[in-house]
C-alpha cells in the first residue's frame, strides 16, 4: 500500500508542504494528485482481482463489497474536481 493512501501522512505532507511556504491551494493540489494517482491505482487492482475471480470462477474466495468499492470511486470524483 502507497503511503499516501494513508490519511495521517497525507495530512502530515499538506501540512508540511504549508509551513515550507506553499500556498493551501497549492500544497492541496500537489497531495490531491499523488493521492489520485494511487487510490485509482488501488481501486483497479481490487477489480481486477474480483474479475480474476469470476474468470476462473473461484467463487468461494469472491468477496463483493459494493459500499467500499462506491465510496472509492466518489473519493475519486472529489479529487479529479480538486486537481483539475
Amino acid at each position: 500500500m502507497d503511503k499516501i493512501l494513508d490519511s495521517e501522512f497525507r495530512n502530515n505532507l499538506y501540512k508540511g508542504l504549508v509551513d515550507a511556504g506553499y500556498d493551501k491551494k497549492e500544497a492541496q493540489k500537489i497531495v490531491g494528485v499523488k493521492y489520485y494517482s494511487s487510490l485509482r491505482g488501488d481501486l483497479k487492482k481490487r477489480l481486477e482481482v474480483l474479475s480474476s475471480l469470476v474468470e476462473s470462477e473461484s467463487y468461494d474466495g469472491l468477496v463483493f463489497n459494493g459500499e467500499e468499492l462506491n465510496g472509492l470511486v466518489d473519493e475519486l470524483k472529489k479529487l479529479k474536481d480538486i486537481i483539475s
